[in-house]
């Protein structure tokens, strides 16, 4: 018989390979709705400090951030899971996202290290992932530990072992769709920290958080800071260090919603006069649709023959947005293209995605599933 542990494991592995068929890779071309997550909240105070608690400088920092998203993009809906000191559970912060189709999920928290790590210090902005050290486990540990305060925890997360390894490398296998956009995202924070608010970069990193574990949308779980360190706690429960932060959060979100939708905008054809066709003529097929998983991008153009190229089967190259797009295979459905995916990705070219084509011209995901459906 199988351990209640395997089991665990093996009904994440199911729906981890279940969730791409049942949910869409890419939102379209517009990034409409972010939700913000304010973590911890009411009976579960997250990390103490001496002088702050976490719960309160994560809501803090969400509702300053969500207000300059609405300030300055006024075309993104802005989606908070908290906005008072009440407890929610990790698994609806992950529904409220779900529910209102966001495009991005934030989840704002602060670090401690402890009595015994005083002189920690930096900020740091996780995806969900597999852990590379022990110091990224025992923080994903820290903030799972929320499901402690919830009464139907093991219904909810199949009896998540906060303190099994393996629960963790199980998890790591969900968000792989949105895997190479939430690091851009990351990325993009960790950059604003560092490069406007001067704070310590403690890098892009993965672990296993069940705040993210269901979201169906690229997703982030930013740590502002070690509330354990006295500067550093005085700094984020300050008015100062809780607008820094929160607007280097809003101009990392706004840098990435820019990339995105220039990536994936959708050109506008010329106008052609309609054309008739003699008895003789066989009219073209419509919305012929395919799937291909796109790999690498190059400014100019290399043969798609080039030993850089290799190992990787069926390349082909489009040209879109003035660069040269290269891809694998050709594919009628996108599950297809995302077993496809997962090869390349195996081969080292972790941000590989899917991506559609209507008629030979590129389109976003929703446009080939409406099409094929109509």
């Amino acid at each position: 018989m199988m351990s209640q542990r395997n089991i665990l494991k093996f009904g994440i592995l199911l729906v981890a390979f279940l969730l791409p068929l049942m949910l869409h890779a890419q939102r379209g071309e517009k990034i409409s709705t972010v939700v913000i997550d304010a973590g911890h909240g009411g009976k579960d105070t997250g990390a103490l400090g001496a002088i702050s608690k976490e719960k309160d400088i994560a809501l803090t920092v969400a509702l300053l951030t969500g207000s300059y998203i609405k300030k300055n993009c006024p075309d993104v809906k802005v989606v908070y899971t908290r906005e008072r000191d009440v407890f929610v559970t990790l698994n609806e912060r992950a529904a409220i996202a779900n529910r209102n189709n966001a495009d991005v999920f934030i989840s704002i928290h602060c670090n401690s290290a402890g009595s015994k790590g005083a002189s920690a210090t930096g900020a740091e902005t996780f995806v969900l992932g597999e852990h590379k050290n022990a110091a990224n486990l025992e923080v994903a540990k820290k903030e799972n530990s929320a499901i402690l305060y919830e009464e139907d925890a093991d219904e909810q997360y199949g009896n998540f072992d906060l303190n099994s390894p393996e629960a963790y490398i199980a998890l790591s296998l969900f968000q792989q769709e949105y895997l190479s956009q939430s690091l851009q995202l990351a990325a993009n924070v960790q950059e604003q920290f560092t490069k406007r608010v001067g704070r310590k970069d403690r890098g892009v990193q993965q672990a296993g958080f069940l705040v993210l574990w269901k979201t169906a949308m690229p997703s982030i779980l930013i740590e502002l800071g070690f509330i354990s360190n006295a500067k550093e706690e005085r700094f984020l429960a300050s008015e100062d260090g809780q607008t820094y932060m929160a607007s280097a959060i809003y101009r990392a979100f706004r840098d990435f919603k820019a990339t995105y939708e220039g990536e994936n905008k959708i050109e506008a054809k010329p106008e052609t006069k309609p054309q008739t066709t003699t008895p003789s003529e066989k009219p073209a097929e419509k919305n012929q649709v395919s799937f291909k998983v796109q790999f690498a991008t190059r400014d100019t153009q290399v043969p798609v023959s080039d030993k850089t190229f290799a190992k990787v089967p069926e390349v082909g190259v489009y040209f879109y947005n003035g660069a040269y797009r290269y891809t694998s295979g050709d594919f009628k459905t996108k599950n297809e293209a995302i077993n496809r995916q997962a090869e390349i990705r195996k081969l080292g070219y972790s941000d590989a995605f899917v991506v559609a084509f209507i008629n030979g011209e590129r389109a976003t995901l929703k446009e080939a599933e409406e099409a094929l459906n109509n």
